[in-house]
């Protein structure tokens, strides 16, 4: 069953403009008509203004309505809710975005090649599960909290960049991601890195993951002939470490050129269960608006231009 609800329903008193619109716009065409018969000439204005006196363009009506009533909807702040086979897990991807990530031993570098593997695994996400995008080299940055929207965690990911502190701080980038869950009990990381630590170490990574509860799933990126960073540094791909990351927390191990993979195994990634979701529409509906007005406007301009 689908049902929609809205975080601010007193802005709804709004849709009351739709029906003042339309009053408007049939009484501006009488008037013009009005107007008309003043002048005897009515095909010599026509073409003096570019005008068309006596036509009736529904069609701009109906685009300038919807218009009107998207924004109001997502002023509103309408959601809605439905029942859907999901994953009982939230995600938080994790993107190396540290120096050595540069490396061009994968087309066109390992961090493209990170971030194109991270927006694959959004794709293969099912309806309603919560994603959170963060980047991490010396520090970690949060792009994008936890969200079911797909296309703000693409967005978050493609608007990563290299970090501005040196260094791969894999164990802080962790304990940033487990305070992004809060008091979820499912909670799975998405590691996409060369695995190139060098702040604190391996156990020391491996014992937070256990007793935060944290599933880890380790996407490796480079190879291990490895490849000069744009410092000149050889820099190889440590897949011992990844694999030893995602074993030691039950989860599973990829290459970035496997990704394809992680649609088959997504059974035992995602664990799916039916529940109720709720989506909230506010960003589609305004995205959808601007997109409508962006045409509508595109049109006005050019019936007065000449178009070859």
């Amino acid at each position: 069953m689908i049902g929609f609800s809205f975080l601010y329903p007193k802005f709804l008193l709004l849709l009351f403009l739709v029906p003042l619109f339309v009053f408007v716009y049939f009484f501006s065409i009488v008037y013009t008509k009005k107007r008309a018969f003043v002048f005897s000439n009515f095909e010599a204005m026509e073409r003096f203004y570019g005008l068309e006196f006596f036509s009736r363009n529904f069609f701009a009506l109906y685009l300038n309505i919807t218009v009107l009533v998207l924004m109001v909807l997502a002023i509103a702040g309408t959601s809605v809710s439905f029942d859907v086979d999901t994953s009982d897990f939230s995600f938080v991807v994790l993107i190396d975005s540290s120096d050595s990530m540069s490396t061009k031993d994968i087309s066109p570098t390992r961090f493209e090649a990170a971030k194109r593997s991270a927006r694959d695994f959004v794709d293969l996400l099912p309806l309603g599960v919560e994603v959170g995008i963060v980047s991490f080299s010396g520090d970690a940055v949060v792009l994008q909290e936890l969200d079911v929207s797909k296309i703000k965690a693409k967005m978050a990911i493609s608007s990563a960049s290299f970090g501005d502190v040196h260094g791969t701080n894999i164990y802080n980038a962790l304990i940033t991601a487990n305070k992004l869950f809060g008091d979820r009990k499912m909670k799975a990381i998405i590691l996409i890195s060369d695995g190139q630590l060098n702040v604190a170490d391996s156990p020391q990574v491996v014992s937070y993951i256990k007793r935060s509860g944290l599933v880890v799933h380790t996407i490796a990126i480079g190879t291990e002939e490895g490849g000069l960073t744009e410092y000149n540094a050889l820099s190889k791909l440590d897949e011992d470490f990844l694999r030893s990351v995602a074993l030691s927390s039950d989860g599973q191990f990829f290459r970035a050129t496997d990704i394809e993979n992680l649609g088959l195994s997504f059974t035992t990634l995602a664990e799916e269960t039916n529940r109720r979701v709720t989506l909230d529409l506010s960003f589609y509906l305004l995205l959808a608006s601007i997109t409508i007005f962006s045409i509508l406007w595109i049109l006005y301009s050019l019936r007065f231009k000449a178009v070859p």
